[in-house]
């Protein structure tokens, strides 16, 4: 089989509301990639941090600036790219807290490393911060369903 991409992008206001159908569209996106329901929560919880993180930390709880969510898969890796039009964030700034230390938020960047493979943060063509966060297709076990794609 051919190593064929596909995807899709979905651009979406800087709303918690909006998380929801993110999430979906995550987790249908890993579930057509060929991951199993451990690997699809996972990261479907990495793009909901990545989300969130935008919402918080870049736009500071603006709900009214744009977030651009791009999905893309083929037999080997899911790729899921966060762009946002904010001021870009240097990546050596970016740290989650102390796990020793007990209290709500701050583990959002902790989390997207541990359960995704690659965590890659970069200056967009529209100066704000493009979060890359990929996770490799491993074993025979996953197999791209492009027959359910075509429709």
């Amino acid at each position: 089989m051919a190593d064929e991409v596909r995807g899709i992008r979905v651009s979406i206001p800087s709303h918690p509301r909006f998380l929801a159908p993110v999430r979906d569209l995550a987790a249908w996106s890993a579930e057509q990639a060929g991951f199993g329901c451990e690997d699809t929560e996972a990261i479907t919880l990495a793009v909901t941090e990545g989300c969130t993180n935008v919402i918080r930390h870049c736009y500071g709880g603006k709900h009214n600036e744009r977030i651009d969510v791009d999905i893309s898969f083929s037999t080997r890796a899911l790729t899921i790219r966060i762009d946002d039009y904010g001021t870009f964030v240097d990546p050596a700034s970016i740290h989650s807290r102390d796990l020793d230390e007990v209290r709500p938020g701050g583990l959002g960047v902790h989390l997207m490393q541990q359960v995704m493979d690659q965590v890659r943060y970069e200056r967009n063509a529209w100066g704000g911060t493009s979060l890359t966060l990929m996770k490799h297709i491993q074993g025979d076990d996953h197999v791209l369903r492009s027959g359910e794609l075509d429709g």
